[in-house]
């Protein structure tokens, strides 16, 4: 049975990846800032901004064969509003909660030569927004350490792949609309129904929707995957 751990999986887009994998039969660790978990996880309260609290946590995990990233988010911010106080909160809150665990965890693999580890970055990072700038930027330099990792750890037989959605329908959807809102005069729900049709689809992304994509990517399935972000945001992004 492999274990799984998630961060940010006590909700949205964690919680979803914790259910698909559970459903799998693997065991899971969800790590979260509450220590809630869905029914049959293990939940562990950690702030993975702390790079101590997060290093004594990976001591107790255990061996780690799939580590799936979910924690960490920026704000979006009009630009108006924007200052430095934004880009040293979205390093913190995206960029650092990533790799305050992910680089611990990456060493440990590569002394047991195995390991699959899952970023879900976001396509912020790939396409420049105006009310996505200091949050776009931590989620580029993860989109570097996700590749640059993956192609120095292959030889020691990791697999690490990231996953950049757009939009999600999590709580963190209000928020994306209401600065862009403010930003363009229009009422909140102009601007979910504005945000949503940007969508070829007209359907905005569901945390399951990714978390099926998680599951595919951790198995073996896609063992020649790796080194690479993959965007997933049903294509309302047309960029190679």
């Amino acid at each position: 049975m492999r274990h799984v751990v998630v961060t940010g999986g006590s909700r949205g887009i964690g919680a979803a990846a914790v259910q698909a994998f559970l459903a799998q039969g693997d065991r899971v660790t969800a790590l979260s800032r509450s220590g809630d978990a869905p029914d049959g996880a293990r939940g562990v309260k950690v702030d993975l901004t702390d790079s101590t609290a997060t290093l004594s946590v990976v001591a107790d995990l255990g061996d780690v064969d799939v580590l799936v990233l979910c924690a960490g988010a920026a704000r979006q911010v009009p630009l108006a509003d924007l200052d430095l106080g934004d880009f040293r909160n979205a390093m913190e809150g995206k960029y650092f909660s990533y790799v305050n665990i992910m680089m611990p965890v990456v060493k440990r693999m590569v002394a047991r030569g195995s390991g699959i580890v899952l970023p879900v970055i976001g396509m912020g990072g790939k396409s420049a927004s105006p009310l996505h700038l200091s949050g776009g930027a931590a989620n580029a330099a993860l989109m570097l350490v996700t590749t640059g990792l993956g192609a120095a750890h292959a030889k020691d037989g990791l697999r690490i792949v990231g996953l950049n959605p757009g939009p999600v329908a999590t709580g963190r959807f209000q928020q994306m609309a209401e600065a862009h809102a403010k930003e363009t005069g229009q009422s909140v729900g102009a601007a979910r129904a504005e945000l949503s049709a940007r969508f070829p689809s007209g359907k905005i992304t569901e945390p399951e929707d990714l978390a099926d994509m998680l599951v595919l990517l951790a198995s073996d399935g896609a063992r020649a995957v790796n080194g690479t972000v993959i965007a997933m945001d049903g294509g309302a992004t047309p960029i190679i």
